[in-house]
């Protein structure tokens, strides 16, 4: 009897295990002008100094040699987006049978990466969040800010065909760093786990979701209409400008600018992307968001599903009616 007490309990497990498993998002990032910069250099006076293009000799560089990596961030998820990755790394060859000059171990590794840095910002210059993550590849996501506060996850590299980046000597001023051809160009996938989404904020009776016009929610008895402005109230959507410290309400006195969302924020009804027009901290609230959307043309009559999304991670959508 025991026995077949706790085979009946399996499937009740597996479906709260399923139940509590992390949702991953997957960041693919563009990165663009990549350049090494190794440190064959002693002279920290004749470090970074170079106005003209540099070139070094890599078969020259043996093992505990010290390199930092710089790139451009322009596309997250196929949209514009700007941001700085920065990286140093040591030399090593790790190899299970090494040649002379190479470090022996039990697998094969070029580099060790102590921690990428990762700052991302909207497109147009707005911060957004940061991640750290190192250690051999694919990297373990040590945490996150800003929009990815206490994150995790791994980086990884993907497939897609790049261009390598530029090897340059720590001679090289870095201010040329755009400026000098045969930068680097390729991409990385983040499989992020935030630890907290964007949401909609529900009630009692439903999504938090109101038509702009009087303020009344969005019910089966007044459901919303194509071309109609709706408001959301929202959470988890990240920094705003001005800066409002965690757990501290949002400006709400006359004349004073809001606090507008860094990020690009989306909103989609029926599956369509809706027009996003206003994205603030709402007025006076600690921690609630305030989306204005205009419901886009075609959505079906009856349930549609709504979801948001906000520094590039999207909401578990929730169903709204649509006239």
């Amino acid at each position: 009897m025991k026995q077949i007490a706790v085979c009946c309990l399996l499937p009740a497990l597996a479906a709260a295990v399923h139940a509590q498993s992390p949702r991953v998002v997957v960041l693919d990032m563009l990165l663009e002008n990549s350049v090494i910069y190794h440190f064959d250099v002693a002279d920290p006076s004749k470090r970074g100094v170079e106005r003209g293009p540099t070139t070094v000799d890599l078969t020259k560089i043996g093992p505990f040699n010290q390199s930092c990596q710089v790139d451009d961030i322009v596309e997250v998820n196929g949209k514009p987006a700007k941001g700085i990755h920065f990286t140093c790394a040591y030399r090593m060859n790790f190899n299970p049978n090494p040649q002379p000059g190479q470090s022996i171990a039990d697998m094969a590794f070029s580099n060790v990466w102590p921690n990428c840095n990762w700052e991302l910002l909207s497109k147009d210059g707005r911060f957004v969040g940061r991640m750290v993550d190192g250690g051999f590849f694919p990297h373990s996501i040590l945490g996150g800010a800003g929009a990815f506060l206490g994150a995790q996850g791994e980086h990884y590299s993907t497939s897609i065909p790049n261009r390598p980046a530029r090897a340059a000597s720590v001679a090289e001023d870095p201010s040329m760093r755009r400026v000098h051809p045969g930068g680097g160009s390729y991409r990385v996938q983040y499989h992020l786990i935030p630890v907290h989404y964007p949401a909609v904020e529900m009630t009692s009776s439903g999504p938090a979701v109101y038509h702009a016009a009087d303020f009344s929610p969005v019910t089966t008895a007044k459901p919303a209409r194509s071309g109609e402005t709706l408001i959301v109230r929202a959470r988890n959507l990240g920094p705003t400008t001005p800066q409002v410290l965690a757990g501290q309400p949002f400006p709400s006195v006359a004349g004073e600018p809001l606090a507008e969302v860094n990020a690009d924020v989306e909103v989609s009804v029926g599956g369509k992307p809706a027009e996003v027009l206003y994205k603030v901290g709402w007025p006076g609230e600690a921690g609630v968001y305030r989306v204005d959307f205009r419901v886009p043309a075609g959505v079906a009559v009856g349930s549609a599903p709504l979801q948001l999304a906000a520094a590039w991670v999207p909401s578990e959508s929730v169903d709204i009616p649509v006239q």
